[in-house]
């Protein structure tokens, strides 16, 4: 039996893996409106503008606790890119999210931030 062609495409679509990149698909699915995405499916792509950056750092601060700067979506535009960041940063400090461990990322690597 052979697969059609949408079912072969269903089977690529990567759902969220770890928990960060499943914290980061909900956040997704919600302020762009889109049920039906993957993991590796650009942010811009998928309609999402400045409005929906500004929503999206705004509820990842509410998940997590910590401030991220709007440039987290545009230097990780995919879940699995942020959510590796996340992953990243979060084991550098005992396996959670501080502030401290964001901001000094961020002034790091963006002398702007």
């Amino acid at each position: 039996m052979t697969e059609s062609v949408a079912d072969a495409a269903d089977a690529r679509r990567m759902t969220p893996r770890t928990r960060h990149e499943e914290l980061l698909f909900g956040m997704w699915q919600e302020v762009l409106g889109q049920p039906e995405m993957s993991v590796e499916d650009d942010f811009f792509v998928l309609g999402g503008n400045s409005l929906h950056v500004i929503r999206l750092i705004s509820r990842l601060g509410e998940q997590t606790g910590v401030d991220f700067p709007l440039q987290f979506v545009h230097d990780y535009p995919t879940v699995a890119e942020g959510a590796a960041r996340l992953d990243v940063l979060a084991a550098k400090s005992g396996g959670v999210l501080t502030e401290d461990s964001v901001a000094g990322e961020f002034r790091r690597h963006r002398d702007d931030w």
